[in-house]
């Protein structure tokens, strides 16, 4: 009896030692796949947000460039008309053919480019009349074209029903 008494407390001591290695060994594996999702997760987020910038720079440049033939057909304008007799034919040659885009109290060329995400480029020229007949960059900035409102209200339950 004494062999049998000595093999079952082996037996028994054996597995509590195994049964507490499992756990430990079950709790690591669970906490490396939730580190591991978490992770996943983490990474799946900044790639959606590395393209959305991507998108962003993109659509900025190519508003830049769409700016700089904007200032390109200005200049070219601008050159056509310095073949005017005198000023007041000049302004008169510019004022026809740029159009929309030449306001005549402030004596600017202005446009706005649109962007992604609700933003607009804005180009201001100044046509310099005196000196050499050419043009001043007064502005060439990124501005948000849709306000935003921020939905501030709280759906809060008050316990009746409707």
């Amino acid at each position: 009896m004494e062999g049998n008494l000595d093999m079952n407390e082996k037996q028994s001591g054996g597995r509590a030692n195994i049964g507490t290695s499992s756990l430990i060994l079950i709790f690591i594996i669970l906490c490396l796949t939730i580190f591991g999702l978490l992770s996943l997760s983490s990474a799946g987020s900044d790639w959606n947000l590395a393209k959305k910038n991507a998108q962003s720079i993109a659509g900025y440049y190519e508003a830049d460039n769409l700016a700089v033939e904007f200032t390109a057909m200005v200049e070219e304008t601008l050159s056509q008309c310095r073949l005017a007799s005198n000023d007041e034919e000049y302004r008169q040659l510019v004022k026809e053919k740029l159009g929309s885009y030449y306001q005549e109290e402030s004596g600017t060329v202005q446009t706005d480019i649109e962007m992604p995400y609700g933003q607009m480029l804005h180009v201001e020229l100044e046509i310099d009349w005196e000196e050499d007949m050419g043009y001043r960059i007064l502005a060439w900035n990124v501005y948000h074209s849709v306000d935003y409102e921020i939905d501030r209200s709280m759906p809060v339950w008050t316990g009746s029903s409707s």
